[in-house]
C-alpha cells in the first residue's frame, strides 16, 4: 500500500512575493533619496548662504529668486524685497562686499527680453538672467540662432539701461 503524503505548502506565497516586492522598492527609494540628497546637499547649503548674506546685506523681508552665475568669476544673485518694499537685486561674489542694486534703477527682465526679441525675432530665447561680466552687473541671454546648423550664443547687456556689451557664439558641435 501507497502512503499519501500531503504536499508541503510553497515557501514564497502570493503575500511574501508581494512583501518582498515592496520591501525592494522601499529599500531602493529610501537609497534613491539618499543618494540625491548627498549629491544636492553642497547646491542647496550654497544658496541657503546666499540667501543669509544677501538678507543680512540688504535688509530683505522676502526673497524671489536666487541666480548661481559662473563667468569669469562666480556670483551669486538674489532678488528680493527689502524693508522698504523695494524690489532689490543683491550681487554676491567671494572677494568684493555686497552690490545692491534697485529694480527700479534698472530694466526689467522683461523689457530685456521684449527689446533683445525686436533686435533678432528668430532667436529661441533658452535664459535670461542676470550676472557679473567684468565686475559689472549685467544681464545674460543665452539663446539659440534658429538657423542651420543650429549655433547657441549668450549676449551681454547692461543691467542699468539694457546697451549691448559683448557676443560669445558656441560651437554648432563638439568633436570627441
Amino acid at each position: 500500500m501507497r502512503v499519501i503524503a500531503r504536499k508541503r505548502p510553497p515557501f514564497m506565497t502570493l503575500h511574501r512575493w508581494i512583501f518582498l516586492i515592496v520591501a525592494c522598492l522601499l529599500l531602493l527609494i529610501t537609497f534613491f533619496f539618499i543618494y540625491f540628497r548627498d549629491i544636492q546637499g553642497p547646491q542647496w547649503s550654497a544658496i541657503k548662504d546666499a540667501k543669509e548674506q544677501a538678507t543680512k546685506a540688504a535688509d530683505l523681508n522676502s526673497i524671489n529668486d536666487v541666480h548661481h552665475h559662473i563667468w569669469s568669476k562666480e556670483s551669486w544673485v538674489v532678488e528680493g524685497v527689502n524693508q522698504a518694499e523695494e524690489k532689490v537685486f543683491v550681487w554676491l561674489t567671494e572677494d568684493n562686499l555686497p552690490n545692491i542694486i534697485k529694480a527700479e534703477d534698472a530694466i526689467s527682465e522683461q523689457e530685456m527680453k521684449n527689446s533683445f526679441k525686436n533686435e533678432k525675432p528668430d532667436a529661441n530665447i533658452k535664459r535670461i538672467q542676470p550676472g557679473l561680466l567684468g565686475g559689472k552687473p549685467v544681464w545674460e541671454v543665452y539663446y539659440d540662432d534658429g538657423q542651420k546648423p543650429l549655433h547657441s550664443w549668450y549676449n551681454f547687456y547692461s543691467f542699468d539701461n539694457g546697451s549691448f556689451i559683448d557676443s560669445y557664439k558656441l560651437p554648432a558641435k563638439t568633436e570627441p
